[in-house]
């Protein structure tokens, strides 16, 4: 029997309420042990969201680092050409510069060919207008026939 509300040698039947009050408590339990389940992998999933958006932020760094070192080895190798530091620098700041550029053009143009909600704004609008047709306090279709019923 469900929590014991049978006393043992007896072969009365639990009351109504008794077996109420039981499921009650149990389902009042199965929804506390679900919570604290949710819970648990809640606590899990950030653990192991935290550990991943660390990992990013580190690889993020090194890539940058390596950025800053291919830039500096860009400069030094055309200053082996006999340019000027100062030049090979110049050089360097100006092709990137120029891929910034080409970037930002291919950016806008893309942008520019993105679309709105072009369906949802058409259905939204023929709702709009169907709602606007109907005449204020108009009362609501009757179901039955349309004749009235009521003739004097």
């Amino acid at each position: 029997m469900v929590n014991g509300t049978r006393a043992p040698g007896t072969d009365q039947r639990p009351s109504l309420g008794a077996l109420v009050a039981d499921i009650a408590t149990e389902v009042s339990q199965l929804v506390r042990g679900e919570i604290e389940l949710a819970k648990a992998e809640m606590k899990e999933s950030a653990k192991a969201g935290s550990t991943g958006g660390a990992l990013l932020a580190v690889a993020g760094l090194l890539i940058a680092m390596v950025g800053l070192l291919t830039t500096w080895a860009a400069v030094y190798g055309l200053s082996e050409t006999g340019l000027p530091l100062w030049s090979c620098y110049l050089i360097v700041a100006g092709v990137y510069l120029l891929v910034a550029v080409g970037l930002g053009f291919l950016g806008v143009r893309s942008l520019k060919r993105a679309k709105g909600p072009e369906q949802a704004v058409a259905e939204l609008q023929r709702t709009k207008e169907i709602v606007s047709a109907i005449p204020p306090n108009s009362p609501p279709a009757s179901r039955t026939s349309s004749k009235s019923t009521n003739t004097k």
